[in-house]
């Protein structure tokens, strides 16, 4: 482990101390919050959604190339139990986003086919 000196406001030098052997951790999770590809999913997906979409291209959203190959990087970790907490953490926030995103397009179809059949 590195040892690093920080000036951090007293209020907050406070509760640092209570969270004492732990504090590795809570930085990872928080740190975790930052991850840029998992940001750049949310991003990707609300640009998406704010552009109006047909019911035929919310149908057919995907992620970029590097989001998904993220995605598939974190699900083979976790199958091999080699995640870290913010990891961990990542993988549940896309997790998160891509069920959200399933219902979507789940409406999106059942739109598609309601209107074929009209």
């Amino acid at each position: 482990m590195t040892t690093i000196t920080l000036e951090v406001p007293e209020h907050l030098a406070q509760t640092l101390k209570g969270i004492g052997d732990q504090l590795p951790l809570v930085l990872e999770l928080g740190v975790s919050r930052f991850a840029p590809l998992s940001t750049k999913a949310y991003v990707e997906a609300i640009t998406f959604l704010t552009q109006e979409p047909s019911p035929s291209q919310l149908a057919t959203f995907r992620f970029s190339d590097d989001v998904e190959k993220r995605i598939s990087e974190l699900l083979e970790k976790g199958r091999n139990d080699q995640l870290s907490k913010a990891e961990e953490v990542e993988l549940e926030r896309l997790s998160l986003l891509e069920e959200q995103l399933q219902l979507v397009k789940a409406n999106a179809l059942t739109k598609l086919s309601s209107s074929k059949s009209s």
